[in-house]
């Protein structure tokens, strides 16, 4: 098989909708690109790591994300039975 793949953003691969169907993606999916030699593979991102690309730039979400984190650090720690 022999796909041509033209893009006109830096960062985005536009898929032929045969090869999307068959690889189970929809129109907006997030996936990680690899290249391993002369293999590309496509990996799903979850939805949270999705939403972080996203959000990369956004002042609001790291904070909530940096609170995330604190209260995690301080949640109490039980002693085991």
């Amino acid at each position: 098989m022999m796909i041509v793949i033209k893009s006109v953003e830096e960062d985005t691969i536009s898929l032929p909708i045969e090869l999307m169907t068959s690889l189970h993606l929809a129109e907006g999916d997030a996936i990680k690109a690899i290249l391993e030699g002369e293999t590309l593979r496509l990996a799903r991102l979850d939805s949270f790591l999705a939403l972080r690309g996203t959000l990369a730039d956004d002042e609001a979400f790291d904070e909530a994300i940096s609170l995330l984190e604190q209260g995690w650090q301080s949640w109490p720690v039980l002693d085991s039975a």
